[in-house]
């Protein structure tokens, strides 16, 4: 999905938790995750006009009469558009999770 994490994550698994049981050198942590992503990283960029796109071009006028007008693609002065928040909260991908469906509430599975 290539979604990032949402920053109420980033804060929670910041490493304030730490566990009072240490064991020689090591030293658990304690880490809350919640699996819901809440924004991604946007793909499209932004140009000096404010305008949002994944592609800008820009038309070339020909040197000589008679000949088509070419489009360029603008590769300058663009900046990033940043997190998106997303529509409704999505489930991470590598959150470590099962998700099971009961097979009574199940039309498809025929009782005997």
């Amino acid at each position: 999905m290539g979604g990032s994490t949402s920053r109420l994550k980033r804060w929670m698994s910041s490493g304030d938790g730490e566990v009072a049981g240490m064991q020689g050198n090591e030293r658990a942590v304690k880490r809350l995750a919640t699996p819901f992503v809440y924004c991604r990283r946007g793909s499209m960029y932004r140009d000096e006009d404010g305008d949002v796109a994944h592609e800008f071009y820009e038309e070339v006028p020909p040197l000589r009469r008679g000949v088509k007008a070419t489009m360029r693609q603008i590769l300058t002065n663009l900046t990033p558009q940043g997190d998106v928040r997303l529509p409704f909260p999505c489930l991470h991908t590598d959150f470590p999770i099962v998700l099971y469906q009961d097979s009574q509430d199940d039309p498809r599975v025929t009782q005997r």
